[in-house]
């Protein structure tokens, strides 16, 4: 089933990729991860597109965006992003 993205949640990353988000653009880049503790992080509880913000003081301190899909709970459960569904609204205005 898998666990939802929530504040203070451990999380190992598995990530070979991190968005890196500019004033104008978001950039993605290769990451390499060492496979040692460094790959322990905790969510900030920001979620955006597809990735979640991890703060990874074992590796270097910082905050670092990663694919949810390469996220998994100190016991490996897999992280899963919550889908909403938005349902569309028909314009009556376009029957006219």
């Amino acid at each position: 089933m898998g666990i939802k993205p929530a504040k203070g949640l451990r999380v190992k990353v598995n990530a070979h990729r991190e968005a890196v988000f500019g004033e104008e653009a978001v950039e993605m880049n290769s990451v390499t991860l060492p496979n040692d503790g460094s790959r322990m992080g905790t969510l900030t509880g920001t979620a955006l597109a597809g990735y979640c913000e991890v703060e990874m003081l074992a590796l270097d301190g910082k905050k670092h965006w990663y694919p949810v899909s390469d996220l998994a709970s100190e016991n490996g459960e897999p992280i899963v992003e919550e889908e909403i569904q938005i349902d569309e609204v028909e314009d009556d205005d376009e029957e006219e």
